[in-house]
Parts: structure tokens; C-alpha cells; sequence
């Protein structure tokens, strides 16, 4: 089976979205373009990850419909999260990679202050910042071994994101099936060491989701 048949698959449920203590302090049309950025990301088969100003470019330009940003400051960030709005497109920023932020609530405050969509982080605390704005969250995990691999598991416990994005992307057939035996429609992201197309194919036939790739050529659904 082809890429164009593997991307049909049902709606994932979103797992992280936030609600106050006090339902009503949260406006109906916020949680509506909320959940609407979120189903753009779960239908979402490849993911544009982006890391420099060329390729947000060409990134903008592709079928592709999220975007991760690993790129910016706080100068150039509140631009190209502009020219990704204006694009259709729902921008995802690893705040690990931006320079001149820190990963705590304030970096995230200053991101969803310019309306970014999400925020993709390897810290929980960062991540509970992001929810706490309805922000789409998602926890990179690096699965190098058994013990890394059960300690993200261990962390799910204490707070679930969105989505799982799982490094590198060849190993996350073998282990996400621990992942979803504790969580059963958790979203899945692969990402990391794919080089072909037919190896997309793998993975999404495998039961990942989503696959983050930063080769353009790649960028085709």
C-alpha cells in the first residue's frame, strides 16, 4: 500500500486539551479553533520539520499542513509564526531550539502570545505550562534504551501531552506498542533518521501517526 492509502485513517482524539477549574473562563471559540488546530495536526501524515528561514520557505509552499519549528528568536519568531497562519498551516515551535528563550512559562506565555498553535518540548514542566494555555503539546522522547523508554512510560502517569514524539524514527515500531498499552489512542510522531519515502511508508503502516522529516523532498502529503 501506498502513502496516499496508509494517510486514511480515523480521527485521533486529543489527549492533553486543558480545562480551568472554572469551565467558564474558557471561551467556547477558543476551545473551537483549539480542537480544530489539533485535528489539523492529528490528520496530518508528514510533518515539515523546519530549521532554517530557507526552508520555512519552502515548507509554506508544500502540501503539508503542519510545520515544526526548530529555528528563531525573539526577534524573527513572531514573523514566521505570521507566515505560517497566513499559510493555513498550524505551526508547532520545539522551544528547545530556539535561541535567546527559556523553556520555562514565560517563553511558553511569550509564544502564545503570538498565537503559536503548539509547542514540542522533552520537558513535562514546559509542556504543563503549554496546556495550561490550551496549547497543542507534544513530548520528544529519545528511545536509546529500555530504561528511557520505560521512564517516559512512568512519566505519562503524571502527564499526558497530545502526542509522543519518538526518536529515532526506526525504533518507534518496536516501542510503540508500550506506549499505547498504557494509553491506547495516544498520538504517535516518528522522527529522526528517515531517508526515504517507502520508509515513511513503514512507519505509518507499523501504527505511527505522524512522521517528522526536515528534507523538503519529502514534504509531499
Amino acid at each position: 500500500m501506498g502513502i496516499l492509502g496508509l494517510m486514511q485513517k480515523p480521527q485521533t482524539t486529543r489527549m492533553g486539551t486543558y480545562y480551568s477549574r472554572d469551565e467558564e473562563d474558557v471561551a467556547p471559540r477558543q476551545m473551537e479553533i483549539a480542537a480544530k488546530l489539533w485535528n489539523q495536526v492529528a490528520e496530518s501524515t508528514i510533518i515539515a520539520a523546519v530549521n532554517t528561514q530557507q526552508a520555512l520557505a519552502v515548507a509554506l509552499k508544500a502540501p503539508t499542513r503542519t510545520i515544526y519549528l526548530l529555528t528563531g528568536d525573539p526577534l524573527s519568531l513572531p514573523d514566521m509564526l505570521a507566515q505560517t497562519r497566513d499559510a493555513g498551516k498550524v505551526c508547532l515551535v520545539n522551544i528547545d531550539f530556539i535561541d535567546g528563550l527559556s523553556r520555562d512559562k514565560h517563553a511558553v506565555e511569550f509564544l502564545a502570545a503570538h498565537n503559536v498553535a503548539g509547542v514540542v518540548s522533552t520537558r513535562s514542566d514546559t509542556l504543563r505550562a503549554a496546556k495550561a494555555l490550551d496549547l497543542i503539546t507534544v513530548q520528544r522522547t529519545f528511545a536509546i534504551d529500555s530504561a528511557a523508554v520505560q521512564a517516559t512510560v512512568r512519566s505519562l502517569a503524571q502527564f499526558l501531552p497530545d502526542a509522543i514524539e519518538i526518536l529515532p524514527a526506526p525504533v518507534a515500531p518496536r516501542v510503540l506498542p508500550k506506549f499505547r498499552e498504557v494509553h491506547a489512542n495516544l498520538h504517535i510522531i516518528a522522527g529522526g533518521l528517515i531517508e526515504t519515502v517507502q520508509e515513511i511508508e513503514s512507519l505509518l503502516a507499523a501504527g505511527v501517526n505522524s512522521v517528522s522529516v526536515s528534507n523538503s523532498r519529502m514534504w509531499v502529503i
